[in-house]
This record gives C-alpha cells, structure tokens and sequence, in this order.
C-alpha cells in the first residue's frame, strides 16, 4: 500500500496483539464517556485463534456475503456470515462461546463504510454490522444462534481495518489523489459504534434514508469517526443519560 511512515494509522502486522490492543482501546474510550461506569473486562476477553498469525478460512468468498447486485439479501447473507464465522471458529477451537457476552467478527480486509470521492474499486468489501435479533429471526428462522451449549442473541461484524492505504489497491485507488494519507481511518470509532449498539445506544442518524442528524457532535452519528477514527466523539448528552450515566439538572 502507501506508506504513510509515522502517520500510519493502525499499520500492519493486524495479528492477534492487533486486535487485542483495539479491544483495549474501546475500554478505555467506554471508561471514560462513561465516567467509569462502564468498560470491557479485559481479562474476562479473548482474541481467537490463539496463534500470533492465525485465521480462521470459511467456505466462501467474501462476494457471496455482500453481493454488489443483490441489495436484497444483504441482512440474510450477513448474518449467514456472522453464523459461518462463529460455527467455523468453535469447530476448529471448540471455544466456551458461552463465557463472553459479545462476539465481534474481524474479517480480512477493508469494511465497505465510507464514501471516497472516486469510484469504489472493491465494491463487495463488508459492510460493518451488528447482528440484531431481528436480522437473526429473519435468517433462520430463531431469536437465537446455537452454537455448542451457548445462544448467541447479536454480534458484530468488522473488518480487519478501515485504513485503505495498508493495501496494495491504494496505489490504484489514490494514484491522482496529491495526499493520499489524508483518507486514513482507524478502526477504534468503527468498532466504538458497533459496541454502543451491542449496549442498547440508539442511532442518532435517520435509519430510514442514512442522513446525519447530530452529525459529529455524539458517537451514535458521524462523531465515531472524529480524529480519523481515533478519538471518537462521547455520546451525545440524551445517550449518556439514557445509560444511566449522566443526570440532568
């Protein structure tokens, strides 16, 4: 890809102490909007394989779960692979699916979430996703996922990184662009966003046409990607009362 040199944002190796350090980070941003009422138990998490650079291959292409001329199925065929992933990674490692309370999926690759000012060349990447109960009802037929001795009623689906420059299609991608290191995003805001939703924090943007409404000013909007993704906005005043983290006067 591009090299940014100390300005990369969430360079590669993305192997396993990758993804521990991201879920540290999300702590630590939930600990303090929170004002420490709320924050990921670290020790209680784990990041599967346990092998430094190990991942687990499912059966099919990453074009068979977001196919760029089917917008129909897009929830089912999702879904199908937050399924596919979890029952794949407890086959391989028959993992205690039952000790965590979340399970977020890290696919490879780039999640398909932002709009560049150019046409999209990778217009099959997978969009971040939390899995609700509904869109689970809807795929199978059940409220709840399975799996072992354990039901799974949601979960995420992220990609490995929201940085376009770590991979080889950037030079293609931003070959007429002058600073090409201005379009990096880091996963933490992504992955913020998807964690405020596994927590019950509505949406503050228009779910029925995708427009802004508080825009930057709460995480549950656009403000998830502040800083680059970096350093998300808290959420906005209405969501931090709403959890019982704030009170008004």
């Amino acid at each position: 890809g591009i090299d940014c040199g100390t300005l990369t944002i969430d360079p590669p190796p993305h192997d396993r102490p990758y993804f521990l350090s991201q879920i540290k980070a999300v702590s630590e941003y939930y600990n303090s909007v929170s004002y420490g009422n709320f924050k990921i138990d670290l020790d209680g998490s784990e990041v599967y394989p346990f092998d430094k650079d190990e991942s687990y291959i499912l059966d099919n292409s990453m074009s068979f779960y977001n196919p760029y001329d089917d917008t129909t199925n897009t929830e089912r065929r999702l879904t199908e692979l937050f399924i596919d992933a979890v029952e794949k990674a407890y086959e391989v490692d028959s993992i205690n699916i039952e000790d965590f309370d979340l399970i977020v999926i890290f696919h490879a690759g780039i999640g398909q979430d932002f709009s560049l000012p150019f046409l999209d060349p990778t217009p099959e990447d997978i969009p971040s996703t939390f899995i609700d109960t509904d869109m689970i009802f809807e795929s199978i037929g059940s409220n709840g996922i399975t799996i072992g001795n354990a039901t799974i009623s949601k979960g995420v689906i992220l990609p490995e990184s929201q940085n376009h420059l770590n991979f080889d299609i950037s030079n293609t991608m931003f070959a007429e662009e002058p600073n090409p290191c201005d379009y990096q995003f880091g996963l933490n805001g992504t992955l913020s966003l998807m964690i405020g939703f596994a927590i019950g924090l509505p949406p503050m943007w228009d779910i029925d046409n995708g427009k802004s409404r508080i825009g930057v000013f709460g995480l549950m909007d656009q403000g998830s990607n502040n800083g680059r993704g970096l350093i998300p906005s808290p959420p906005d005043p209405w969501s931090r009362i709403y959890a019982g983290w704030d009170h008004p006067t």
